[in-house]
């Protein structure tokens, strides 16, 4: 974030950090190199990234030189040569050193694909970069500066490990992070491995492996300071707000670290609280920023991003509480469609009842058939005269009988009741 306070410090020999206007820089003795790469966060695929022109000593190779020497020296002295002679890169003492400053010629001219390429060459073989007679004899000024990460460069000497962190910059520029992570976790602990692994694991958002690099890493300088950052991010991505919080608490606190240091601080602590939905702390983080240096570029547009967001959640909740107040205002209707229609099937059966019963109250006032609704006498008459023992016909009881049971013409029962001029429906069950 273009910051335009710097300040040095020391944190092993021979090896100081730099917080200065665009982060932090590491730089490990000798003469300063103007290789930079731009923040993991906002640089293209295509960047350049620029790697120094080597300082060579004044000295020249003599008549006696090897021809391989004189091969190398020339193309050092040439800073647009892109090639070198095949005899060189051919040489068992020379192949590695050759190929690994042919790498970086084409790195510092934005050839990504061959600088990989040379690099890769020259990892494979073996022998050493620092010790080799050309290096100590025409290059010992010589020191390789590469950004390593987001904002952190290191300078090193001409080494294997040198040659090793620029190959995982061109992979990582070209998209191969996990391959770049292979080579740089095969070098020996340093702090340069360290942070290098580190923004290689941001780039592929391992945020447990960023936090394993991290982990028990205090805050004792603007080194450390650096990594605090880096696991506070990862914090942030895994949705550990607090954690995340407590890993940048005293760079937020303290200006004992730089401003470059406090602002980066800040402005997580700023996504932080926009993570959680606390707009006005968010928006005061990155204010404490503007007060201090309004020319940080990008804050203003961060702040635009957070009140635009809070309209956006503001604009949820309102939609979220119509749909709510739809929700239930349709769930009232249904109830009352249901209720409704219940009342009506509840009105229909108390109807079909009443239909039924007054059916069966016309059915039993219809009158019954006359053998039907006939009185059947089971009791013994003692006052009927006697039966006669043989029926008689019916013409001649027409007129001779007298009233009284007699044997049943019809055959229904034993006797049936004579009332003087007709056969009634009255009966009897015994003789």
């Amino acid at each position: 974030m273009g910051f335009r306070k710097s300040k040095s410090f020391k944190v092993m020999p021979g090896v100081r950090v730099r917080v200065s206007t665009s982060g932090v820089s590491t730089y490990v003795g000798g003469r300063k190199t103007t290789a930079r790469r731009a923040p993991a966060s906002s640089r293209p695929a295509s960047v350049r990234t620029p790697a120094p022109a080597p300082a060579i000593a004044s000295a020249r190779p003599g008549i006696f030189a090897p021809k391989e020497e004189k091969a190398l020296y020339s193309f050092l002295s040439q800073p647009e040569a892109l090639s070198l002679d095949e005899t060189v890169l051919a040489h068992p003492q020379y192949a590695k050193l050759g190929n690994v400053l042919l790498g970086l010629r084409h790195l510092s001219h934005g050839r990504m694909d061959p600088a990989a390429e040379y690099l890769r060459t020259a990892l494979s073989l073996g022998g050493g970069l620092e010790s080799h007679a050309f290096t100590q004899k025409y290059l010992s000024g010589y020191w390789l500066r590469l950004g390593i990460a987001g904002d952190v460069s290191v300078e090193l000497p001409l080494s294997h490990d040198a040659a090793t962190l620029a190959l995982a910059e061109v992979l990582q520029l070209q998209g191969q992070t996990q391959a770049a992570v292979n080579y740089v976790e095969a070098l020996d602990p340093s702090y340069p491995a360290l942070l290098s692994l580190a923004d290689l694991y941001v780039d592929l958002q391992d945020w447990h492996e960023v936090l394993r690099l991290t982990n028990g890493v205090g805050i004792d300088s603007e080194f450390t300071a650096m990594l605090a950052i880096f696991r506070a991010k990862s914090h942030l991505a895994l949705g550990e707000l607090v954690a995340a919080k407590e890993c940048i608490k005293a760079l937020t606190a303290s200006k004992k670290y730089g401003s470059g240091l406090r602002f980066q601080a800040l402005a997580l602590r700023s996504e932080i609280s926009l993570a959680e939905g606390a707009f006005a702390r968010a928006t005061a983080d990155l204010e404490k920023i503007l007060a201090e240096d309004s020319s940080v570029p990008g804050l203003r547009e961060a702040l635009t991003r957070i009140q635009r967001r809070q309209e956006e959640v503001e604009q949820e909740k309102a939609d979220a509480a119509r749909e709510k107040t739809r929700i239930a205002e349709q769930k009232r209707e249904e109830a009352e469609r249901a209720k409704e229609a219940k009342r009506t099937e509840a009105e229909r059966l108390r109807a079909e009842k009443v239909a039924a019963r007054a059916l069966q109250t016309a059915r039993r006032a219809e009158a019954a058939p006359v053998l039907q609704a006939a009185i059947i006498d089971l009791s013994f008459d003692e006052d009927a005269p006697p039966a006669p023992s043989q029926p008689a016909s019916a013409h001649s009881m027409a007129g001779a009988l007298s009233p009284g049971f007699y044997p049943d013409p019809q055959g229904v029962a034993p006797l049936r009741y004579w009332d003087g001029s007709a056969w009634t429906s009255r009966i009897r069950m015994k003789a």
